[in-house]
């Protein structure tokens, strides 16, 4: 069977066993263009299921331009790597290639990497790439040819030359993109001299008999001026001169819609590209691979039979099934799992940087062959999956094959669920016959299926499984809106399944991308169609290369497409709408609506399972309606994970539901994603303001264990909505600066309300003592620490700086925490999230900083981490109720000025050079290193980054970017930055402002007085920078013998420590620490505070923080507050600043507005 396909061939010194070829399809599985384990493991797999020949994806040629998502053969410290991924190649019984690339445009996404054109070539107004020069044409063609001697010292039988796709090579053959009029451009001749440089470079690097591919496009389409099919053939015939054995006979590009060519999905006809590859094959008289959707063991065997090409690539083929080879070579072909073309996971996957790799709807293994393997079961448990549908097959298939005993129960009267509906949709035959093939692969491999029979819970009860994979689906959303429930309104469904008979005009209500498929089969069926559209475009769901192809068929069909467009009611046959403000009405015979799909619901069978303490799971559209590539994943997941301890242990049990304020922010979202990484654990609840910023990040971070409610945390019903039913609130979310700076008293109403909404919802669920609070406090609310009180730990003295309204807001909000008297809380103090925001780039906050001031500064990704952790179970009781300084330990602590020349550095900008030390401030803003820190890790284990590899790493990276002359060009030198941050400073806030308007109250805040500014040294006076010693850290005396615990304290230890903070206790016993007790301070302000507060966290009467900053005076009769002020200030800087919002009045008014008082 297949006789032609599985004959040998020989090429040169490599022999292959059959005709198929795994192409160099790009994965980026790789790891800073290193070769991973991962994708050994993913070539393997193939090789092993029968493939000829493994073509390894694209390998940069050529250092400055490689991307680092993709190989690199740049340089010889790749060798080891892909000598490792040949090995494993050779000894699993395959042979391997590796394709040669220099990508042009193409690396774009990656700033780092320089993009070679051409010729000139435009891309802004004001900015022009220019054509490399012919000294650099035969510099990177040189790197074409040591490329190749990599290759095959690293092991590899063949090479590939890319010279398609509008990589360089294509782009100076091509006569639409080189517009050269040196020997380089011009006629066919010229424009095919750089390639065959390349190639005769290639042809003297490597022996004479490894063979040399060459993938090239059959002809340019969409591209004016570009190469004919007889122009590619001329130059076939002038490459293998040069030392060309084969052509790959691709097509497509990167710039016009002939991308749909590149990964051609179903739209386009299986094997559409062959008799191109035929012509050019009997043109130059060579051996020749054919392309072009080849997903068959009989189209490919059809191809060779009649000889229209010499080996078949099967690509997304051995994809969908790595042992596409095995199964057709040994009659097994009805086992064959076939490519739909959906382009979801393959193409949509390498394209969106924000999937770790590519995947495949019909594979969900394919990159994870090690995590998603189907080991056999130790116990051949019964598993009960509801619903028949992809994902319920799915997981039987792979619950067979491990020795499990999976029963399907499907409520309908066949399987195969919604992916069979899809199959009605023009262009879609073959998902269709995907999933009959599916359930007669069910069918053969024995397993139990009960059509008609609906999963419940007087069932599941009658069964007593192991498991239960919940798969029942979705259904589609119904409009809620007059008229909707009209007998000419259908659902797409229902058009597509053919269950009504729809004419004459039709308006689809929906252009996603069941809208769209619903509107082309009207139009095929001979309806006028109009679809309507909320969002700003429609396809917004469909990948890339579908994308083109169905916005192509609406323009032939005649569809018409209004976007923006909010449906309020249908009525007399016409659907309404209100677009730009206006109302507008659309006639119709019939109204389709296509909006979407909501799980069915799975309550009764969630509740019977864990009554009954059987773990459950739901997967696909039953979690959350998505694409079928979530179903079939998350399907196998559960199919291959359900017997492992920790997953069964987390299916036992409903997922933990965490409510995350600041969700969009930088520690936000590393902490929201570290929480998804770890599902079915947990569910996350986030709320984020309704910002199209806002909106596009949380596209990214999409997931059905995400739930994210638009709205604000100064809205209590909001609060109370988010916190209802949650199991951790983990409070984020604060207005910063430079936006705090701006809008102080927003900023106070905003963060102190939050905070108490949060505190009043908790103690508002039914057990307030079931939810855990964590509380994001910041190093602001601890002040300036200047040498030599530059060490500090929790507990010490509470001194936000003057005029810093968000610390103010801060030491509000913690203290409310402290004293809210619920059961579990903590305080996280955060500290400098590295990477920094670049948002006070242009704000006067950029001179509130001394040069040598230190800060301990933390990872963004390891506070997501801290905070992820916080949640687990291992995390002891006696974490709770106390304050944590956060960072990332002590190789994190940096001077200010060297933070600046660490980040600067690899732009060649030093601190020294750019600012005026004079106009940075001497005191007045936070920071510290901490004697403390490690206590937080120690709980919680959050410390898995190197400072030093991770520097070093940002530091390569940004000398790699600034290697690049388009983002060289758009950088700051040292005299622009200069001349900016002068520019900066006075902008009202501003040093310089400050100094020239006379702004008293904060020359005295930030410099003491004028006297003091005009004492500081320039650099040229030999200003001195340093970094303040790390020997001998210093420990304030918090007043009280810390040899006890704060729980064995009587009331004499507390009474001597509120007289060092100037203060006097009015109650004579003291039943805990953490009930508020009565202190009178040395003002004569009266005020409740729990010891807890005072002696861990540090603070102190806040009645003293009410209209002033005072500090001086407070260091006179607080011996505590004076340990933080004294040492830096002396005597001499006796002053007091007005506040212009009173913090402590906002709290207050807060509190009895909550009733909170």
């Amino acid at each position: 069977m297949y006789e032609k396909l599985f004959s040998p061939i020989t090429i040169k010194g490599m022999e292959l066993k059959n005709r198929v070829i795994l192409p160099a399809m790009g994965t980026r599985m790789s790891d800073h263009k290193m070769v991973t384990d991962k994708l050994i493991r993913y070539h393997v797999a193939r090789v092993k299921g029968g493939n000829g020949l493994n073509m390894v994806e694209v390998a940069s040629v050529e250092p400055l331009s490689s991307p680092k998502q993709f190989l690199s053969i740049a340089e010889d410290m790749y060798i080891p790597g892909l000598k490792k991924l040949t090995d494993a190649i050779h000894e699993a019984g395959g042979k391997a290639g590796i394709q040669l690339w220099q990508g042009s445009i193409a690396v774009s996404f990656d700033p780092a990497a320089i993009m070679y054109v051409a010729s000139d070539m435009p891309v802004s107004a004001e900015l022009t790439l220019p054509g490399i020069c012919v000294e650099q044409i035969h510099y990177i063609a040189d790197c074409f040819g040591k490329a190749a001697a990599r290759a095959a010292e690293a092991g590899f039988d063949c090479v590939e030359f890319h010279c398609a796709h509008n990589y360089l090579p294509h782009s100076f053959l091509s006569g639409g993109i080189n517009h050269r009029t040196d020997e380089y451009g011009g006629s066919l001749e010229n424009r095919a001299r750089f390639p065959l440089e390349a190639i005769r470079a290639i042809r003297s690097a490597i022996p004479e008999d490894m063979p040399i591919f060459m993938r090239i496009d059959a002809h340019d389409d969409y591209l004016e001026n570009g190469l004919t099919i007889e122009e590619v053939a001329q130059f076939c015939k002038w490459a293998k001169e040069a030392g060309v054995d084969v052509l790959d006979i691709s097509r497509g590009n990167i710039i016009t819609p002939a991308l749909k060519y590149e990964v051609p999905s179903l739209d386009l006809p299986c094997g559409f590209n062959i008799d191109n590859a035929a012509y050019i094959r009997k043109e130059t008289g060579m051996l020749t691979v054919g392309v072009g959707r080849i997903n068959t063991p009989e189209l490919a065997e059809q191809i060779l039979e009649e000889d229209k090409v010499d080996m078949v690539v099967i690509g997304r083929g051995q994809l969908a099934d790595p042992e596409f080879c095995n199964k057709a070579k040994s009659g097994k072909r009805e086992d064959i799992v076939t490519c739909v073309g959906c382009d979801q996971g393959c193409y949509d996957g390498f394209s969106n940087l924000d999937m770790p790799h590519i995947t495949c709807l019909r594979n969900p293994a394919v990159g994870l062959e090690a995590e998603l393997e189907p080991v056999p079961c130790e116990e051949p448990e019964k598993v009960l999956i509801a619903g028949g549908g992809i994902a319920g097959m799915q997981a039987a298939l792979i619950l067979k094959e491990r020795g499990a005993r999976p029963v399907i129960y499907e409520s309908g009267d066949h399987l195969g669920g919604q992916f069979l509906l899809a199959g009605e949709a023009p262009r879609k035959q073959e998902m269709k016959a995907a999933m009959l093939s599916m359930a007669s692969q069910v069918k053969r491999a024995g397993i139990e299926v009960h059509l008609n029979t609906p999963a419940t819970p007087e069932l599941i009860a009658e069964e007593k499984p192991h498991t239960v994979i919940c798969a029942i689906g979705s259904s589609p959303i119904s409009l809620k809106i007059p008229g909707a429930d009209g007998e000419n309104v259908v659902n797409s469904h229902q058009v597509l399944g053919g269950k009504v008979k729809v004419s004459g005009t039709a308006v689809v209500i929906g252009g996603g991308l069941v809208g769209m498929e619903a509107a082309e089969y009207l139009a095929e069926n001979g309806c006028k169609v109009t679809v309507l559209e909320m969002l700003p475009e429609v396809c917004a769901d469909i990948g890339p290369v579908r994308k083109i192809c169905v916005m192509e068929e609406i323009a032939k069909r005649g569809i018409a497409t209004v976007t923006s467009i909010t449906v309020n009611r249908i009525e007399n046959g016409c659907v309404y709408g209100s677009k730009d403000g206006n109302e507008e009405s659309y006639p119709c015979d019939y109204a389709v609506v296509a909006v979407g799909s909501r799980s069915n619901d799975s309550s009764a069978l969630e509740e019977s399972c864990r009554s009954e303490g059987i773990a459950f799971v739901k997967v696909g559209d039953a979690l959350r309606a998505r694409r079928a590539m979530n179903a079939t994943f998350e399907a196998q997941e559960a199919a291959v994970k359900f017997d492992q301890p920790e997953y069964r242990a987390a299916i036992s049990k409903a997922p933990k539901t965490v409510f995350v304020t600041g969700g969009t922010g930088k520690m936000g979202i590393e902490t929201v994603k570290q929480l998804l990484a770890r599902k079915p654990k947990f569910a996350v609840r986030m709320l984020a303001r309704p910002s199209a910023k806002n909106k596009e990040l949380v596209k990214k971070i999409a997931d059905p264990y995400l739930e994210v409610i638009w709205g604000d945390m100064k809205d209590y019903e909001t609060i109370l909505k988010c916190v209802t039913g949650a199991d951790y609130v983990l409070h984020i979310g604060a207005m910063v600066s430079p936006a705090a700076d701006k809008y102080p008293e927003e900023t106070l109403y905003t963060n102190i309300g939050s905070t108490l909404n949060i505190i009043k919802a908790i103690k508002e669920q039914p057990d307030p003592d079931k939810v855990k609070f964590a509380y994001v406090g910041t190093v602001a609310m601890t002040g300036d620490r200047p040498v030599p009180v530059n060490w500090g730990r929790c507990g010490d003295p509470i001194n936000p700086s003057a005029h810093d309204y968000y610390a103010m807001s801060k030491v509000f909000s913690e203290l409310s925490v402290f004293d809210s008297g619920l059961k579990y809380w903590v305080s996280i103090r955060q500290t400098g999230q590295y990477p920094p925001d670049q948002g006070a780039g242009e704000e006067p906050i950029q001179h509130h900083q001394n040069p040598n001031n230190v800060l301990e500064w933390s990872t963004a990704v390891e506070s997501g981490i801290c905070m992820a952790n916080l949640c687990e179970d291992w995390v002891p009781e006696e974490f709770w109720r106390k304050a944590y300084n956060l960072s990332s330990g002590k190789g994190w602590r940096f001077a200010h000025w060297e933070l600046m020349n660490f980040s600067f550095g690899p732009m060649g900008i030093r601190y020294q050079d750019v600012f005026d030390v004079t106009k940075c401030a001497l005191y007045n803003f936070h920071g510290q290193y901490y004697t403390d820190s490690d206590l937080l890790d120690d709980y919680l284990h959050f410390r898995v980054i190197p400072p030093e590899s991770y520097r070093a790493e940002v530091t390569a990276e940004m000398e790699a970017m600034m290697k690049n002359p388009m983002i060289a060009a758009m950088m700051p030198n040292t005299q622009s930055m200069k001349e900016n941050l002068e520019k900066i400073s006075h902008k009202e806030m501003g040093t310089s402002w400050m100094l020239e308007k006379d702004q008293e109250d904060w020359i005295h805040a930030f410099f003491g007085s004028r006297e003091k500014q005009q004492q500081i040294k320039t650099v040229e006076e030999g200003y001195e920078f340093y970094h303040p010693s790390e020997e001998n850290p210093v420990y304030m005396d918090h007043g009280y013998d810390e040899n006890k615990a704060l729980e064995d304290l009587d009331a004499e230890d507390i009474r001597k420590a509120a007289q060092f903070r100037g203060c006097e206790l009015l109650d004579e016993t003291i039943p805990d620490i953490y009930t508020p007790l009565r202190f009178r301070c040395s003002q004569g302000h009266e005020y409740k505070m729990s010891v807890n507060a005072m002696l861990r966290g540090g603070h102190w009467c806040p009645e003293c923080q009410r209209n002033t900053w005072h500090y001086a005076d407070m260091a006179r009769k607080s011996p505590f507050y004076a340990q933080v002020w004294t040492p830096v200030h002396g005597n001499e800087d006796d002053y007091s600043i007005p506040m212009r919002f009173s913090a402590f009045d906002i709290w207050n008014e807060l509190k009895e507005k909550l009733g909170l008082v």
